[in-house]
């Protein structure tokens, strides 16, 4: 079953229009995953766990006064998710909690923005002189952008959505690694979806464009249900992180495979366009499609019950970890540092109460305010 659907998975690809493939892809020989990282470095996996419980918790006291310091963050915040934005929102709260006020300066591209874009934005931010950088990894590209600030060891490094270290800087690692484990998420919604369907009928995925959020989302979904499950995958249709491409693949999908059970799809302006295109042919409830992230917008398609399930990150988390990474720099604590946190993740399924799902919220968007998009 694996071979044939390594087959469909190629076909699918060397055909699909919306594809404009990069040669320079990250893949899963390139880095380390958790397990990896903490069978070889069984310390770090304390100093995560130890991180968490800070993160988790309200910011102790400062023993000096305010700390000065400049960052430049630089996002593909320019999509329907809202997990960028409310990462740099949550990371400026937890930062003035402290009493903190830095300089930061911000410059969002779009997730499918030209290589000339990423490193005009990228030169921007760089430009600014920042003591701290937050930058994030999708692509070969990506590393060579920031090799050179590895090896001159400024601005100090945050790599965002990504937690697995890439090998070749095993001496010359970045700061930190902050997000939500790709793998993790992605395996809670598989095991979800096997249990749904009880291992048995037919399903597709639309992936984002080739490079690090295919792999580890994608991949990782197809490999558990070849290895758990006689599901048979269908189709395979990399779109962009594209809400308009996403629907047209969702179109064609529909159109071979009436008797489809789900869609899974990797990012939410993904699902969004898969969700349009199941209202136009009037199968929703019909053929299920997930979310990934449980942001605003998610949530809200849970709710008026077109989205059937999401794996739910608690996403100011992340903005917390980023705060206190840099906090515990600037006081010269950095051993006390993890080189990787991942955050935690809830399964929402629709249907959820109001009550619970406000909850949720609540925790998930404690400093970015459950209100804002």
């Amino acid at each position: 079953m694996l071979t044939a659907h390594k087959n469909i998975f190629i076909s699918a690809l060397s055909f699909f229009i919306f594809c404009f493939a990069p040669l320079d892809t990250v893949n899963a020989a390139d880095y380390y995953t958790l397990d990896e990282l903490y069978k070889l470095h069984p310390e770090e996996e304390g100093k995560a766990a130890q991180f968490i419980v800070r993160v988790k918790g309200e910011t102790p006291p400062l023993s000096i006064k305010p700390l000065k310091f400049s960052v430049a963050i630089v996002y593909p915040g320019k999509q329907i998710s809202d997990y960028w934005r409310r990462s740099s929102r949550s990371f400026q709260a937890r930062l003035e909690q402290y009493g903190i006020k830095p300089d930061i300066y911000s410059f969002y591209i779009k997730p499918t923005a030209s290589l000339r874009e990423q490193n005009i934005a990228f030169s921007k931010a760089l430009a600014k002189k920042p003591d701290f950088l937050i930058f994030t990894l999708d692509a070969l590209r990506h590393k060579r952008m920031i090799e050179p600030i590895l090896i001159q060891e400024k601005p100090n490094l945050i790599l965002q959505n990504i937690t697995t270290p890439i090998k070749a800087w095993e001496d010359k690692q970045p700061l930190m690694y902050i997000g939500f484990d790709h793998v993790t998420g992605s395996t809670i919604l598989a095991k979800y979806f096997a249990k749904k369907t009880h291992g048995n009928g037919n399903y597709a995925v639309l992936l984002p464009d080739p490079g690090y959020l295919s792999e580890v989302r994608g991949k990782t979904f197809i490999s558990y249900m070849d290895k758990n499950t006689q599901l048979s995958l269908v189709a395979v249709y990399q779109t962009g992180i594209d809400k308009e491409k996403a629907r047209q693949a969702t179109l064609a999908i529909l159109e071979q495979n009436p008797d489809i059970e789900f869609i899974y799809t990797c990012a939410t302006d993904i699902a969004l366009g898969a969700i349009e295109a199941l209202r136009e042919k009037d199968m929703l409830g019909k053929v299920m499609v997930n979310g990934w992230g449980g942001g605003s917008s998610e949530l809200k398609a849970i709710e008026n019950g077109e989205m059937d399930v999401t794996v739910m990150r608690i996403t100011d988390d992340n903005g917390a970890a980023m705060a206190d990474a840099v906090v515990l720099k600037m006081l010269g604590e950095s051993e006390n540092l993890p080189l990787v946190f991942s955050g935690r993740f809830e399964l929402i399924e629709k249907g959820i109460t109001s009550q619970k799902l406000n909850d949720l919220r609540e925790k998930s968007f404690r400093y970015s305010g459950i209100t804002k998009e």
